[in-house]
């Protein structure tokens, strides 16, 4: 269960003894972990979760498809022993109120920037593994594959050489142009402060519940305790 979710629990600011109860989850998971994170988020009316609003982002149906894909293909191959996420389930619940937590007015640059980006990475990288299969029984009738796969290869190589650059990005990941030293620092640094924001503003929305739940991809929980005991005065009790 550790590998399949974190958890963090939250106080809200005041004295109203108000608490959010946040749920970092693996996407893919078994039976078992899937089965207690539905129970968790059944247990709450109030529920938050991470929605990236493909609609809205330039490629974000692209990266959508090139995310989701290969998650649906691991499932059906695991004849069902795979479960998805948690967020799907809470989503689907028929009672209480689910909120997205980053639907927001307006979508920064950094974040168009960083889905054109990760959807070329990994249509490259997908690429390069289909042509490299199909090289290997049509090689004899098909010579341009070695073009086209030399061709991605060496974008594939630009692309590893360019990741160097997330380190340095993500050390200065509190500074506003930190997406412009490595683009995919947006994934997670930016959408930490939209869920951040959101749950503090949900908790505000809905003043006569006292417990809700927040679920995310559990590579988003220390950039969102971060934003949201920094910026919203919530204070970590567990």
């Amino acid at each position: 269960m550790k590998l399949s979710y974190g958890v963090r629990v939250f106080m809200a600011p005041g004295e109203s003894g108000r608490v959010v109860v946040a749920l970092g989850e693996a996407h893919l998971k078994l039976r078992r972990a899937s089965d207690l994170g539905k129970e968790v988020v059944a247990a709450f009316d109030l529920r938050g979760v991470e929605t990236f609003q493909a609609r809205r982002v330039l490629a974000g149906r692209a990266l959508r498809v090139l995310i989701h894909g290969p998650r649906v293909a691991l499932r059906v191959l695991s004849l069902g022993a795979v479960k998805g996420s948690t967020i799907t389930d809470a989503k689907a619940l028929p009672s209480g109120t689910t909120v997205e937590l980053e639907r927001v007015d307006r979508v920064p640059l950094s974040l168009h920037v960083m889905s054109v980006y990760l959807a070329t990475f990994f249509a490259v990288a997908f690429a390069y593994l289909g042509v490299g299969l199909a090289a290997w029984p049509l090689g004899a009738y098909a010579p341009w594959l070695a073009r086209v796969g030399a061709w991605l290869q060496w974008a594939t190589a630009a692309f590893e050489a360019h990741m160097v650059l997330l380190v340095p990005a993500y050390l200065l990941r509190q500074r506003a142009w930190a997406w412009l030293v490595h683009p995919l620092v947006a994934l997670v640094v930016v959408r930490d402060g939209f869920m951040a924001a959101a749950t503090a503003r949900m908790m505000s929305e809905h003043p006569g519940v006292d417990e809700a739940v927040v679920v995310m991809g559990r590579a988003h929980l220390p950039g969102f305790e971060r934003e949201l005991v920094e910026r919203h005065g919530f204070r970590r009790v567990g």
